[in-house]
């Protein structure tokens, strides 16, 4: 089994500089450190969905949702893409979250 250390490289959470820049870029790598030590203290449950949590990792990592630990659970909410570069080009409709906070694997609560 591959350490978190390990895991967050080979996943593009930390990312090392080419070049003359020496900024190492890591700005979602810890929470999601916290993130993959917990799916994986869960994964022996039966009833743990693993794909439905690493598909909500997976768009955490880049940048389409948030998540969030409440109550030792791990809470996510869509957010969509990213328009950096663009503010004020589109509605500010466009860039508000979307959903609220549920469970990955689980249908989004109504509002």
């Amino acid at each position: 089994m591959s350490s978190v250390y390990d895991l967050l490289i080979n996943e593009g959470f930390v990312i090392f500089p080419t070049g003359e820049n020496n900024l190492i870029r890591a700005e979602r790598a810890f929470f999601g450190g916290r993130v993959i030590e917990w799916i994986r203290s869960k994964t022996p449950e039966p009833e743990f969905d693993l794909q439905s949590y690493l598909v909500a990792l997976t768009y955490y990592k880049l940048n389409l949702a948030d998540l969030k630990f409440e109550e030792n659970e791990l809470l996510y909410r869509y957010r969509g893409t990213s328009l950096e570069g663009v503010e004020g080009e589109f509605s500010e409709d466009d860039n508000k979250t979307t959903g609220s906070w549920h469970r990955p694997g689980e249908a989004p609560p109504k509002p």
